[in-house]
């Protein structure tokens, strides 16, 4: 089968890629940046919002399914960058749809995100109250809306926080510049800063369920087999399940990773809600989905990554 990913340069796409490779598919990258990753056969640079008509030999080429990864995800970024974000985000989402329309490419599954959930003290089910929290949040409410409006046969994915590497080693986590938790611990060793105190957490720090990328990854491969059997488009959770506070997962890179974590307490970040934790109950039922990595092992290959030089 002949697979397109956009947004294929990034964390997840090349991990799909993998996975999707060793099940022996056809994998395209279409992205405004270059990837060294081996595991497509076909990579496309360009930009899906500014230059949508480059999909047309593409989706022409027999694609049975798109993974719509593309698109910007920076919270603090998306206010002083409003136009960017809807841009990439709903418009290049809205030219994928309308030419998979065209070429009669039927099915897609999309990378949304939790922060569109109000903010609760319990774990999240896909039932419960979307908030328009930021605009990133925003552009994720509108292209889930598009893709629900589409027709196309979809699986929306809500990731809570993707984190860890490949646990071969072959790939990880590289921002520029790097934002994330874990990976920005490591590379702020001895000057890290913890983003407001002050939450309403048992610590007071932020907290987030933390979610391998291989076990997303392979959620993706069986998102697709879920709807080329005839299941119906649905929206899910991927999580793991327990939440952790930052100055929790600084105590465990401590512990796993002997590293003297020095942190000192910043300014909060605007439009960071207290906790995100994951019910993938849904996920577990209808897609069999059981991810194999806990947060240790998403700290021990995030960390191996890290000491290994793989940037």
């Amino acid at each position: 089968m002949r697979f397109l990913v956009t947004g294929g340069a990034g964390y997840l796409g090349n991990h799909i890629a993998k996975e999707l490779n060793k099940a022996g598919h056809y994998v395209i990258c279409l992205d405004k940046r270059e990837t060294n990753c081996k595991y497509y056969h076909k990579k496309v640079i360009q930009d899906l919002s500014s230059s949508p008509r480059e999909l047309i030999p593409i989706l022409q080429s027999g694609i049975d399914t798109v993974f719509h990864l593309a698109g910007r995800i920076e919270i603090s970024e998306s206010y002083e960058r409003l136009i960017e974000f809807w841009e990439d985000n709903v418009y290049g989402t809205t030219q994928l749809i309308k030419f998979m329309k065209i070429f009669d490419v039927k099915n897609i599954i999309y990378s949304s995100s939790a922060g569109v959930y109000k903010a609760k003290d319990r774990p999240l089910k896909e039932t419960d109250e979307i908030a328009f929290n930021n605009p990133y949040a925003n552009t994720k409410i509108a292209a889930e809306s598009i893709i629900r409006d589409s027709g196309l046969n979809h699986v929306i994915f809500r990731f809570f926080n993707l984190a860890g590497a490949d646990p071969d080693g072959e790939m990880g986590e590289c921002h520029d510049p790097e934002t994330h938790l874990i990976p920005l611990v490591f590379e702020k060793i001895n000057n890290f800063v913890i983003n407001g105190d002050t939450y309403n957490t048992n610590d007071g720090t932020c907290v987030r369920d933390y979610v391998h990328v291989t076990d997303i990854a392979k959620a993706h491969l069986n998102a697709r087999d879920y709807l080329k059997k005839g299941g119906k488009s649905d929206t899910f959770n991927l999580g793991f399940g327990p939440g952790y506070s930052i100055k929790e997962i600084i105590e465990l890179i401590r512990d796993y990773c002997s590293l003297d974590v020095k942190y000192t307490i910043g300014e909060k970040r605007k439009g960071d809600p207290s906790s995100l934790v994951a019910d993938i109950s849904k996920a577990r039922k209808i897609l069999n989905y059981r991810p194999d990595y806990g947060i240790i092992e998403i700290i021990r290959t995030a960390y191996n990554w890290h000491k290994n030089g793989k940037r």
